[in-house]
């Protein structure tokens, strides 16, 4: 494979120049609709959008390989084409999404080493004019010439140099993650790990399947990579949990896979349940992945009976398409094996038990060995150096559970973080749980983040003195508040501690927590008060 990911990916273009490689969503009065643009088309757009880099950029002091921010908003089709004209041009795209404000981003650059930043123009007033390093604001594709001339030759790179840099869906101490992905990285990703995720592709007919998220995030933006190489395209969609007369609209352009987060595959399922449109619908799509969670036992149970194709699918930011459930396979779900020549390998993992999972996963473990699963450093799509938190390697923080001779289920997390808000991202509970504790060490002794697959997060407190009447809590939760303001404000909004009614004061040494350690029992804690979670859920908006 060509060591810059660029290169396969120009040369996989030019293989399909009349196929669609991306239908855009252009609603019409009201009501789905979209725009085909051909894979010579997204070629022409990106070799524009490098040509203007190409051109605008040294005059910044700016030379190839170094690191550029591209702040964007996730929703338009030019913005897939910014991300690969400006890696063309040879210099690693940082990709922001909207959310982040420009202080993360000062922030991030100090960890990516960010020479530039070049924003959607409508983020001009929050760029203002002291941003310390040279900005641009992303041109219009259609105000952009055809290259005069050829394009400069691509830097040279190692394959384990970064290619491309996004962040995690979560935040650690208020900042993003930043997640290098590597050349090596996002051609197996292109080049093996799709190819053998989508297993219906066996007859050289072109996938058809929607986005799955923002533009922003890894999941979408790699796509024109893996796209190309296979020869497929992508349906864009209004938004991640779209509705069910989009969907059926999205068939008629020719739909013929699926792929999605479960919270969202689960809803279509009770639809479906409901709908025999939506049902027949389903049934007639060559494969559906769902990703990010489990569904329910029994949304497993029926889709299977119901002779609905569906696969679940483990990814990460980090290391891309590591698990799949086998499509000849019937009746396994959630089960899932390793992709085939992959470099990986389960390790037990030590010291937890299966009463310190979260309540779903406790459920449905088996009895059996839990394991870490390991990435070693030589690995196509090991993670960059930067991320891997073993010396010679990864392991990803999740916990699998082997079911029969090669086949694992997911069973949770093994470290602090969890999944909360409107699409279930990750939520550093560690980091905010340190935080409060710091800020507000003469008001709390100890406390807890809850949250996991719910709405937003909750804080419980174990107050430094007593509290006596309604006024006094209502006192302490309102100087918690004030006192975490600060830190709450750069956090992603699934991750913030906004009102009175997300924190909930118990009395000291209550909480219950780990014979050995003394830690608190996250999980113990959402099961003990159950009835007051319910209620602070139900009325929360995030």
């Amino acid at each position: 494979m060509a060591s810059h990911f660029i290169t396969p990916t120009l040369q996989a273009l030019a293989k399909y120049p009349s196929r669609p490689l991306f239908k855009q969503y252009v609603p019409q009065n009201g009501s789905p609709s979209w725009v085909s643009i051909s894979y010579e088309t997204f070629l022409h757009d990106l070799e524009r959008s490098a040509a203007y880099f190409v051109e605008t950029l040294p005059a910044l002091g700016l030379k190839q390989n170094d690191v550029v921010g591209l702040w964007i908003t996730g929703v338009k089709y030019s913005d897939l084409a910014h991300i690969y004209g400006l890696a063309r041009a040879g210099y690693v795209p940082e990709v922001l999404n909207a959310k982040i404000t420009i202080p993360i981003i000062r922030d991030l650059f100090a960890k990516t080493g960010g020479r530039a930043l070049i924003f959607e123009p409508t983020f001009a007033s929050s760029v203002g004019n002291d941003f310390e390093l040279p900005t641009l604001p992303i041109p219009e594709l259609n105000s952009l010439s055809t290259p005069s001339s050829a394009l400069p030759p691509l830097p040279d790179v190692a394959p384990t140099d970064r290619g491309l840099i996004f962040h995690t869906s979560g935040t650690t101490s208020g900042i993003p993650k930043p997640i290098p992905e590597t050349h090596r990285w996002i051609n197996s990703h292109a080049q093996v790990l799709w190819p053998r995720t989508w297993q219906c592709y066996t007859d050289g007919r072109p996938l058809i399947l929607n986005n799955i998220g923002s533009f922003a995030n890894i999941g979408s933006a790699v796509a024109i990579a893996y796209l190309s190489w296979s020869g497929h395209c992508m349906v864009q969609t209004s938004k991640s949990d779209f509705e069910v007369d989009e969907f059926l609209a999205m068939l008629k352009e020719g739909l013929n896979a699926l792929f999605l987060y479960a919270p969202w595959f689960s809803k279509l399922l009770n639809i479906a349940k409901r709908d025999a449109n939506v049902l027949a619908a389903l049934q007639g799509l060559s494969q559906i992945i769902y990703t990010g969670a489990a569904l329910n036992p029994e949304d497993e149970i029926w889709a299977t009976e119901q002779g609905i194709p569906v696969t679940a699918m483990y990814a990460t930011t980090e290391t891309a398409i590591a698990m799949v459930t086998p499509f000849a396979e019937k009746g396994i779900l959630p089960a899932m094996r390793l992709i085939e020549g992959l470099d990986y390998k389960f390790i037990p993992t030590r010291g937890l038990e299966a009463s310190d999972l979260d309540r779903d996963s406790e459920h449905r473990v088996q009895g059996g060995q839990l394991f870490d699963l390991f990435l070693p450093a030589e690995a196509d799509n090991c993670p960059h150096e930067s991320v891997r938190n073993r010396p010679d390697g990864h392991i990803t923080g999740d916990l699998f559970e082997e079911v029969k001779p090669g086949l694992y289920c997911f069973r949770g997390r093994n470290d602090d973080w969890i999944r909360t808000g409107k699409h279930f991202s990750f939520c550093d509970t560690k980091s905010i749980e340190d935080h409060v504790l710091t800020s507000c060490a003469d008001l709390i002794r100890n406390c807890v983040v809850v949250g996991h697959y719910k709405p937003g997060v909750v804080l419980f407190v174990e107050p430094t003195k007593d509290i006596n009447s309604p006024e006094d809590e209502a006192a302490l939760k309102s100087a918690i508040l004030e006192r975490i303001s600060a830190f709450n404000a750069r956090l992603i909004i699934h991750e913030r501690v906004n009102t009175l009614s997300q924190i909930v004061s118990v009395p000291s040494g209550s909480l219950p927590r780990t014979t050995e350690k003394g830690n608190i029992r996250r999980k113990a804690v959402e099961e003990d008060h159950s009835a007051i979670l319910d209620e602070i859920y139900a009325g929360l908006e995030i």
